[in-house]
């Protein structure tokens, strides 16, 4: 029969594949670090006396632990969000099937689907049905179907019932994995990606499954220094691994070649002029210069695959101690001094010292006193530390990740809308 490739969500089976026709779920996983050994069934005899049709022949499986991909499903999701495949996109598919396979979605809708999905018992899914673990039209039609009563009101109408079904059974299993992830008894378990049959029967050797991010998924990051860029890949590295490689930086080995905010500006009017295919996100520090050239850099006609950012306001720095002409006192720097080491963990004698007075923004720069050592004590950190405050530098991941979904959200809806208007 071929060898098969599953991916699935505990027990539950959400996609397969045969041979060499499968999709590649290769980006919901980090390569190396998520190999794992996964469970593998396969039928043995069948069992129970109603085996008269397909979808309720009941096996008693056989499993074997082989090679595969494993991750758990909170983090996949933040992956899926990064590849575009939000839960606005699961509403826009649940529509389009609806509309391809001429099902009543008043009678069955999305909100009906998510909230099945968001309260089903998936802790109770077994292994037996079929050859591998239950897939998702079979547990649709078993499992969420009369709960909705849609056996009630939909089998009287068999054309609407075998509609709701196909549409159900072209659902992509990312929208599966989307709706499920909102179920506390689902937020513990693994995805998991079968791979081996496939690989042992030579459809496909293990660098098409286990290998790095594409570049066309991956960000590129474009700071003003190089200690805007070490902290932020040290951020991902320590506080969000599990989607760390998402994040490029500039190289900076042979040295920094954008350091200042001017030269910042000119290489992003560069990349507009050449057109850069790469997702690119450009971070100002939230300081006065920063700011100004921010504004400047909004001011151009950017690609659809950039995005300009600037570090987040905070309410922290409303009032922060500060010392320049006039002495000391509390002053908001937002704006005005905070660069990316004021989002680092501060003692109690941190302030910020105003410097020169900028014209294009019509006030004095920051600069907070002591920079290189909050710095160095944060890279330093091999793992994430328990009493390092790390709020103001996850409010800054945050705001980049935000961004960073909302381009490749984009870009997955425009394509989505084109092969929806193909096939219409």
């Amino acid at each position: 029969m071929g060898s098969m490739i599953y991916l699935a969500v505990g027990c539950l089976e959400i996609e397969w594949g045969k041979n060499r026709g499968f999709n590649d779920h290769s980006a919901l996983f980090q390569a190396e670090s998520d190999v794992a050994n996964v469970p593998y069934y396969y039928a043995g005899d069948e069992e129970g006396d109603d085996a008269a049709l397909e979808d309720d022949v009941r096996y008693k499986p056989i499993v074997e632990l082989k090679e595969g991909l494993s991750k758990p499903l909170p983090q996949v999701i933040e992956r899926l969000n990064l590849l575009g495949h939000t839960y606005a996109q699961c509403e826009r598919e649940f529509a389009y099937l609806a509309g391809l396979n001429v099902f009543d979605s008043t009678r069955f809708t999305f909100e009906h689907l998510r909230d099945a999905l968001g309260n089903v018992d998936v802790n109770s899914i077994s292994a037996d049905y079929g050859e591998g673990g239950e897939d998702f039209g079979k547990f649709f039609r078993r499992e969420l179907s009369p709960r909705l009563g849609l056996d009630a009101h939909l089998k009287v109408d068999p054309v609407e019932h075998r509609a709701v079904s196909e549409a159900m059974e072209n659902l992509s299993a990312y929208t599966v994995m989307h709706l499920l992830a909102r179920n506390s008894r689902a937020a513990e378990l693994p995805v998991q990606w079968a791979f081996n049959d496939i690989e042992q029967g030579g459809y496909g050797g293990r660098e098409i499954f286990v290998r790095p991010l594409d570049p066309e998924s991956r960000f590129l990051i474009v700071t003003e220094g190089s200690s805007d860029a070490s902290i932020l890949r040290h951020a991902w590295k320590i506080l969000r691994p599990h989607v760390a490689d998402f994040f490029d930086f500039v190289d900076m080995e042979e040295g920094y070649p954008f350091s200042g905010t001017g030269n910042v500006y000119r290489f992003v009017q560069g990349l507009i002029s050449i057109s850069v295919q790469n997702n690119v996100l450009v971070l100002f520090d939230n300081d006065a210069e920063g700011v100004a050239n921010y504004e400047r850099c909004r001011g151009l006609k950017v690609l659809p695959n950039m995005r300009i950012l600037k570090l987040p306001d905070l309410p922290a720095f409303r009032s922060f101690q500060t010392i320049g002409p006039n002495g000391e006192l509390k002053a908001d720097i937002n704006g005005r001094g905070a660069a990316i080491e004021c989002y680092l963990d501060l003692d109690t004698k941190a302030r910020v010292r105003w410097t020169s007075y900028n014209s294009k923004a019509d006030t004095y720069q920051g600069e907070l006193e002591g920079k290189t050592r909050y710095m160095r004590e944060f890279l330093e950190q091999e793992t994430r530390q328990s009493g390092y405050d790390y709020s103001r530098l996850e409010g800054v991941l945050d705001a980049i990740t935000e961004d960073a979904i909302a381009m490749r959200e984009s870009k997955v809806a425009m394509e989505w809308d084109l092969d929806s208007a193909r096939n219409s």
